[in-house]
């Protein structure tokens, strides 16, 4: 199936805006990008006055691997502390994402990932949120490693008396962990090893660590200091308090939902030092969770706008919702910008939903398929 977009402003997802733009999708693809483009065949979907992005991607949501509305928590294997070897795409639940309806909120892949309730909990997995066959909807296994030195990780412990039950008992199991994968001989690690070298030695993926308080951030830097892998602060509440510390580092942000609990007022947070990082390299996402669990899909455009409100450029603003997740979870080669040859997922927006509230999706695309 071919669809033609026409006469839309596209946000390309890298800071680029092209007004009265077209795009030409082909299958699961965008096939080109410009203007007047002609497609015999093709159905024509009409976006004059509507604002077309990049699929927003949110890299830690638990939705959909957490067992709602009973939240039996398939992504919270808290026997043990340290389970990096959990591969999150065995928990997912198709019913459960194809209920939230993320895609009308923008929103057309996740990364499913584990609660904050371990030390290492295990792999992210990216998936489509449009009802599709699994086959199509699957981007990425083994997209980023979720971590946590919350305070998460003792509760998890209290009912068994289990081991961390206190910070320095997180921070010292945290580097155990990586010592001892380290001097077992290659040959010889165990699974959970071998991911922890693959990670925090060959870089295979990001690390994603859930951190919200000041001691927490400034604890967690001090330890990745000298290591390879890149690290994504998870929730990150208190960012600002921290934040010569993370642009030295250039560690990502993955900003949880600021609205819950009022999270700004509680945690003096400056959503105007995000354009500091930015402007510093770091890169910086949303996501509709916090602690751990995930919210509504709202929360992850009202985050968006909180942002914009603070001072942060609305194109910018854009990036974090779709070009630098992307990256952080290593699928860009795939989503992120609209550009030939990417996947054809792509909203259709009646405003901007950076900028204004009142913006709709009024068209959502997701593998070259209209759902809405």
């Amino acid at each position: 199936m071919m669809y033609l977009i026409k006469n839309g402003t596209v946000h390309i997802g890298d800071g680029r805006v092209l007004p009265e733009c077209d795009i030409l999708t082909e299958g699961s693809r965008i096939k080109d990008v410009g203007r007047m483009l002609h497609a015999p065949g093709a159905e024509v979907i009409d976006a004059s006055g509507c604002e077309v992005f990049p699929g927003f991607i949110d890299p830690v949501s638990g939705i959909g691997a957490m067992g709602i509305p009973s939240r039996y928590l398939d992504n919270n294997e808290y026997s043990e502390p340290v389970t990096p070897e959990m591969n999150l795409k065995y928990s997912i639940d198709p019913d459960e994402m194809n209920a939230q309806e993320f895609y009308k909120s923008g929103i057309t892949a996740v990364g499913l990932a584990p609660t904050n309730s371990n030390l290492m909990g295990g792999q992210i997995a990216v998936c489509k949120t449009a009802p599709q066959k699994m086959g199509q909807r699957m981007v990425r296994e083994h997209a980023g490693l979720k971590c946590s030195v919350t305070s998460a990780v003792k509760k998890s412990n209290e009912k068994t008396n289990g081991y961390p039950m206190t910070k320095m008992g997180i921070f010292h199991l945290f580097k155990e962990t990586l010592r001892e994968a380290r001097c077992e001989e290659e040959e010889k690690r165990s699974e959970r090893q071998r991911v922890i070298t693959d990670v925090f030695d060959s870089q295979s993926m990001q690390v994603f660590c859930a951190a919200s308080s000041k001691t927490e951030i400034d604890g967690l830097l001090h330890l990745m200091k000298d290591e390879k892998a890149v690290i994504n602060l998870v929730d990150a509440f208190c960012f600002a308090d921290s934040l010569e510390q993370i642009k030295e580092q250039k560690a990502g942000i993955v900003l949880g939902n600021v609205n819950e609990m009022s999270q700004i007022a509680k945690n003096g947070m400056d959503l105007g030092k995000l354009k500091e990082l930015l402007e510093n390299g770091n890169r910086v996402a949303f996501t509709n969770s916090n602690g751990g669990y995930s919210e509504g899909r709202e929360v992850f455009l009202w985050s968006a706008i909180e942002a914009y409100r603070a001072g942060v450029a609305a194109e910018d603003v854009v990036k974090m919702m779709s070009l630098y997740p992307a990256e952080m979870l290593g699928i860009a080669d795939r989503l992120g910008t609209i550009e030939a040859g990417k996947d054809a997922d792509i909203s259709v927006f009646t405003g901007h939903p950076v900028t204004t509230y009142a913006a709709r999706v009024k068209y959502s695309m997701v593998n070259g398929e209209v759902i809405v």
